[in-house]
């Protein structure tokens, strides 16, 4: 799961880009990403991908602060669940312990943690996006967030006591100073946001604790093991409609290898193949209601021979393509 992201993470990505005069839909296509999925919570992105185009946006935009500006867009609600959660906790502390535990399900690369010291509090985020060599957008992003999140829960007026990069300054101390307001020291050895210990107890004023139960009961019911398979199923039914539903091709657009793929869908119980029969069996189902052609079906289902589907009909309903599509028609409504 390391590899897949919500798609919000690049929520008002587009409206940024075109903002800066760049063409945000052009650097999207360019890596396989579906402008489309930035807006949508449910749908699911390429990590390296959204790290990468991040970092595209920053260079030919010649914005060298593009990820602290995007985060500043964007705040807490590319979130989801989680920042309900963080607006819903009692305490400043709860709520991170919350975020810890649950923010996988909402960025499996990305982990955080609150080390409590004797003075003071150190949050941390660490990061498994396969862009090594572009990290410093990604993390300036996050830390970015992670400052939304704070001024959010305390109060607009926070200011840490330091924060901390592992990579070397990219952008003027200036636009560091307006995210943060704070000295930023970076080659250093964690990604953090320092505080002191007392904010840690602050209340979340004007919390709904009926919203805080809900949110964690959601989170705690999502398996996420789950999530590549319905992503994997997402995708192969738009490639299903320009013949393209291979394994290969499916890789190639969650920017993975092949092989890697099918890993990761065995470790969720499933597989590539698995995943198509199944949506050529739902696709056969509705094609089936509409009278098409017996030869239109096979051919929108991505069979090469009619007898495939002839084969496959039968193991699926029992019947012949005639005789479903006979009997899906007889049982659809008439408008």
């Amino acid at each position: 799961m390391a590899s897949l992201i919500r798609g919000t993470v690049l929520l008002n990505f587009v409206s940024l880009v075109n903002t800066l005069g760049g063409d945000a839909e052009a650097m999207l296509h360019a890596r396989g990403i579906d402008p489309s999925a930035t807006t949508d919570h449910e749908r699911f992105l390429s990590s390296t991908a959204a790290a990468a185009v991040i970092a595209d946006a920053a260079d030919e935009l010649e914005c060298s602060d593009f990820g602290m500006r995007l985060a500043r867009e964007q705040g807490i609600q590319i979130l989801g669940p989680v920042a309900v959660i963080i607006r819903n906790s009692e305490t400043v502390a709860s709520a991170l312990e919350s975020v810890s535990r649950f923010l996988h399900n909402i960025a499996p690369v990305d982990r955080v943690e609150l080390v409590r010291g004797p003075r003071s509090a150190v949050f941390t985020l660490t990061t498994t996006v396969r862009q090594p060599a572009r990290h410093d957008q990604w993390i300036e992003h996050g830390l970015g967030i992670a400052m939304d999140a704070f001024r959010l829960m305390v109060g607009d007026g926070f200011v840490p006591l330091r924060v901390t990069m592992q990579h070397p300054r990219i952008s003027p101390i200036a636009a560091y100073k307006d995210m943060f307001g704070c000295p930023v020291t970076f080659e250093s050895d964690l990604n953090s946001v320092h505080l002191p210990n007392h904010v840690l107890n602050e209340p979340i004023r004007g919390r709904d604790a009926e919203a805080f139960v809900l949110a964690e009961r959601y989170l705690s019911e999502i398996r996420p093991d789950l999530e590549i398979v319905d992503h994997v199923r997402e995708l192969t039914q738009r490639l299903l409609a320009v013949n393209q539903a291979s394994l290969l091709v499916t890789a190639r657009a969650m920017a993975i290898h092949p092989r890697v793929l099918q890993r990761k869908l065995a470790e969720a119980g499933s597989s590539f193949e698995d995943v198509l029969d199944d949506v050529r069996r739902g696709l056969a189902w509705q094609l089936s209601a509409t009278g098409m052609p017996i030869s239109r079906i096979a051919s929108s289902l991505g069979y090469a021979e009619h007898s495939s589907y002839t084969r496959a009909c039968r193991r699926w309903y029992g019947e012949s393509p005639r005789q479903l599509r006979a009997r899906r028609r007889q049982n659809e409504p008439s408008a």
